[in-house]
């Protein structure tokens, strides 16, 4: 029966959200296409780079507040509104209900922060090609990258992606994917855990479910605050009273992704097994 519900939840939902991941696609493939002419070489061009910046920057923020809250508001209404009367006269448990809409609404909102992450990457990549392609030859200091490595102590002539991240770029690459599994993840099962919790009070279920939201994404981002913050601390107190050594920034990366993907584990197996204690409770429809 599961399968049957995550079918009939997949066939709702990607009527919007399969538009919206296309959507960044499109923007992304544009992007790349106009970073790589020569629009940005004249004196205007910083005129006409900002306003499509600022325009990148706010699609992308409604790209993915659009997926997630619509992932939420399809989890409450089907399940706690008048829609929820249909949905629970079915043949299956609560449980099953749960893990349909957290299965699709996960891969959709993973879907969305992976495309973003890799558009990100890829306007990035198309503005470092860019750069390169119409910088002077031989003047090194044209170059941002460059700029910037020797600013943080490192030799472009030396410079390898390990020495500025921390790590080797395929290793690199994998702990940043392992990243987007987990914290999509908890952004999806925090909203349902809102909800859920929303639906224990007497009234005013929707206004508290949004303040419980709130309230916890408050704590998660203390929570993850802390976990990197500590490790900086601690990495930065080695070397008190001492100039930081070139490798200073890539310590501080070795210590993070290990830090934040172990915090958002455990928030993650907290949200999950309360959402499940939360679903034995009686179903209450507005």
């Amino acid at each position: 029966m599961l399968k049957k519900l995550l079918k009939y939840e997949w066939k709702d939902t990607y009527r919007l959200l399969l538009p919206i991941n296309l959507a960044i696609i499109l923007i992304t493939l544009i992007g790349c296409i106009i970073l790589n002419t020569s629009i940005f070489n004249s004196d205007t061009g910083f005129l006409l780079a900002a306003p499509l910046l600022i325009l990148y920057v706010l699609s992308i923020i409604t790209f993915s507040c659009t997926t997630l809250v619509y992932i939420y508001v399809r989890f409450y209404k089907n399940l706690y509104t008048a829609e929820g009367y249909l949905m629970h006269t079915l043949p299956v448990t609560p449980t099953q209900l749960f893990h349909s809409k957290l299965i699709v609404g996960y891969f959709w909102f993973f879907l969305n922060s992976l495309l973003t992450t890799l558009s990100i990457s890829a306007l990035s990549a198309a503005l470092g090609i860019h750069e390169a392609a119409t910088s002077v030859s031989g003047d090194r200091q044209d170059s941002l990258l460059d700029s910037f490595l020797l600013d943080v102590g490192q030799s472009p002539e030396a410079f390898s992606f390990a020495d500025l991240f921390g790590y080797p770029l395929p290793v690199f690459v994998l702990l940043l994917f392992a990243m987007l599994l987990i914290s999509s993840f908890s952004s999806v099962v925090m909203g349902y855990m809102s909800v859920l919790l929303g639906q224990r009070m007497e009234r005013n279920k929707l206004a508290a479910s949004v303040a419980f939201y709130f309230g916890i994404y408050m704590v998660i981002q203390i929570i993850t605050s802390l976990s990197i913050i500590i490790p900086e601390i601690a990495n930065t107190g080695k070397y008190m009273g001492e100039e930081l050594p070139a490798n200073f920034l890539a310590e501080s990366f070795r210590l993070l992704f290990p830090s934040l993907i172990i915090s958002y584990l455990v928030l993650n197996i907290i949200f999950y097994v309360v959402c499940r204690l939360l679903l034995k409770g009686k179903v209450n429809l507005d």
